[in-house]
């Protein structure tokens, strides 16, 4: 894949896009962390494009059709992971390219993913992994509405 394709995949990003984590609540009462990177845009042909850069990186995003409920808005597609594989390989990719809140936020989950990914390896379970320090640092700091390049960074967490 070209420089040129990854520049555009996270100017893509770095305007149209979201690189976060949340937390939803489980049946069981238990709060899971959830790592997530989504664009959203109208132009189909962009999607396409973005859909066919991330498959050339082998990552499986979902694409949502999403029609706003107010009739003056034009329909949106949405590319949407939650897959720590995926993340990782797609920001491991297009980090470089990014710039300001997204690339500290970039940092972040790219750490994050990491950690989580070793952790599930050396401790693997049929239940999911316990969230420990670290886990709760990164959702803090990614979730910190001052988050910039000269805020947190992945480096401030670990």
């Amino acid at each position: 894949m070209l420089d040129t394709d990854l520049a555009w995949l996270a100017g893509l990003w770095d305007g149209e896009g979201s690189i976060t984590m949340f937390t939803h609540q489980e049946k069981n009462g238990s709060t899971k962390l959830c790592p997530t990177c989504v664009v959203v845009n109208t132009d189909i042909h962009i999607i396409n494009k973005a859909r066919s850069l991330l498959e050339a990186l082998e990552c499986k995003f979902i694409l949502h059709e999403f029609q706003p409920k107010k009739k003056e808005y034009k329909l949106q597609w949405r590319i949407t992971t939650r897959n720590m594989s995926y993340i990782k390989k797609f920001l491991t990719a297009v980090l470089p390219y990014l710039v300001g809140e997204k690339k500290a936020k970039g940092e972040i989950l790219l750490s994050y993913v990491t950690q989580r990914l070793q952790k599930m390896e050396r401790f693997p379970s049929k239940g999911s992994t316990p969230y420990d320090e670290v886990d709760w640092a990164h959702f803090t700091a990614i979730r910190s509405s001052t988050t910039t390049r000269e805020g947190a960074s992945a480096q401030d967490i670990v």
